[in-house]
């Protein structure tokens, strides 16, 4: 598709977050792109908490949540002394339980020394209890898989949560590709638990944490809404792939590379034990982690795959066949842009952040203009205002007088707001930054809050 150059707004200071921001028309869909945080060091790992916090892992070892208004960054867990860092080795993957904050507990991968003579060492699962005092921090760590292989690359690590609620783990092959095919190894798989850490009894072979087998180095993983997971995984120098993953498939690596389309795969692609991808990327363009983003206000991305590339550089948008079984139709975006791309988030107003390992390692967060979210969340159909869109002003429309009329931003934050306002009288919006807004209005004499969606 086609792209515009990207227009600089500076925004007023009328929010609580200053930051520039830039707009972007993806096909017909004009998206508002600002940074959420530039205080951090390569992030790995982004989580949303909710509508209110971003969590984030930092290869070095920090553990942090980003309030979503002001951009704050709170570290609740320091590991820097504890993590072993080499290439991209370090904190790596992270998930919140699927009934955060009840069930209070996060989930971290990292690699830990020391090393032995060849340069390997190790990688552990350790689940924290978040303690949300007045201090924030995770405490009470408990060691759930220790002792992984883990090497400079190749180590994994994502982490998912199935519908069951055992926890998915991917792990590298740490440059040993022997290991992807060696049931007794950690090593090259997908590993599931429960979250105490014992061995669900429905596992492919009863007793060991082997998902599946035949991985290279995954790095990217979401659900989809039929309840299929794909995943993503680095290729060496062809045949990065995107693959369903099922319990019990062994994925092929090192004796497949992608599909079975080459001479020295004959002999194991007839055996039919091997699963190939639905889709694969020659040259490689380093897949990482990927979302399923659904938001019929964003028709280009609705209904579609957003899977993040570090060599690419890149944003791939990909729809699927109802069958699962191939990728239809694929669209490129921001290529080149911001850098290497290692994460990728929806927000809580469908708003998408995206973690940066290039330059300043920023986090962006972008906003399509007409989220759907605003409207399911305000009452869009409420005639309130009038026009909408508005450029400079609006008039409220209603009979009765209001106590106050508010202008929230999409996080929630109040920007601007106007008391004892009357029927037919005009607000201006004019410093407003260009965007999608709330307006709530509270009437005289009446509790009760009306909510209407603007567009600036």
């Amino acid at each position: 598709m086609e792209f515009k150059k990207l227009l600089f707004i500076v925004s007023l200071g009328l929010a609580p977050m200053v930051h520039s921001q830039a707009t972007q028309l993806i096909g017909t869909t004009t998206v508002y792109i600002d940074t959420l945080s530039n205080e951090v060091n390569i992030p790995w790992e982004i989580q949303l908490e909710g509508d209110t916090h971003l969590w984030v892992t930092e290869r070095d070892g920090l553990v942090s949540r980003i309030d979503l208004s002001t951009g704050v960054k709170d570290t609740v867990l320091d590991l820097t002394a504890d993590v072993h860092t080499v290439g991209e080795s370090g904190l790596l993957g992270m998930a919140l339980h699927p009934d955060f904050p009840v069930i209070a507990e996060v989930f971290l991968v990292y690699t830990y020394g020391p090393e032995d003579g060849q340069g390997y060492f190790r990688e552990r699962l350790v689940k924290y209890t978040y303690d949300n005092s007045s201090d924030p921090t995770l405490i009470d760590p408990d060691t759930l898989i220790e002792d992984i292989l883990a090497w400079g690359n190749h180590n994994g690590s994502r982490l998912h949560f199935l519908p069951d609620k055992t926890l998915l783990m991917s792990t590298g092959e740490c440059s040993q590709q022997q290991l992807s095919q060696d049931a007794n190894s950690l090593s090259g798989k997908y590993l599931r638990l429960n979250t105490d850490g014992t061995i669900p009894t429905d596992n492919p072979t009863p007793g060991s944490y082997v998902y599946t087998m035949g991985h290279r180095n995954s790095q990217g993983i979401c659900s989809l809404p039929n309840g299929k997971v794909i995943i993503t995984e680095h290729g060496p120098s062809t045949d990065d792939e995107l693959q369903v993953l099922e319990a019990g498939n062994n994925y092929g690596w090192p004796l497949i590379h992608g599909f079975c389309d080459e001479n020295f795969e004959n002999a194991p692609c007839a055996t039919g034990l091997y699963t190939e991808p639905i889709r694969a990327w020659t040259p490689t363009i380093a897949t990482s982690d990927l979302v399923y983003y659904q938001n019929p206000a964003f028709p280009e991305w609705n209904n579609r795959l957003l899977m993040v590339t570090l060599n690419g550089q890149r944003v791939v948008a990909m729809q699927l066949n109802t069958q699962t079984t191939a990728v239809t139709d694929e669209d490129q975006y921001l290529q080149g842009l911001f850098g290497r791309l290692r994460d990728i988030a929806i927000g809580p107003n469908k708003e998408i952040y995206i973690a940066t390992n290039s330059g300043t390692h920023p986090i962006l967060r972008l906003t399509p203009s007409n989220a759907l979210s605003v409207q399911e969340q305000y009452g869009g159909e409420t005639e309130l205002i009038y026009p909408n869109p508005a450029e400079s002003s609006f008039q409220f429309l209603n009979k009765s007088a209001a106590e106050h009329v508010s202008i929230l931003d999409l996080n929630g934050k109040t920007v601007l707001e106007y008391k004892n306002v009357e029927s037919g009288d005009h607000m201006d919006i004019l410093k407003l930054p260009t965007g999608t807004y709330s307006v709530e209005v509270k009437f005289v004499g009446n509790d009760q809050i009306q909510r209407s969606r603007l567009i600036k």
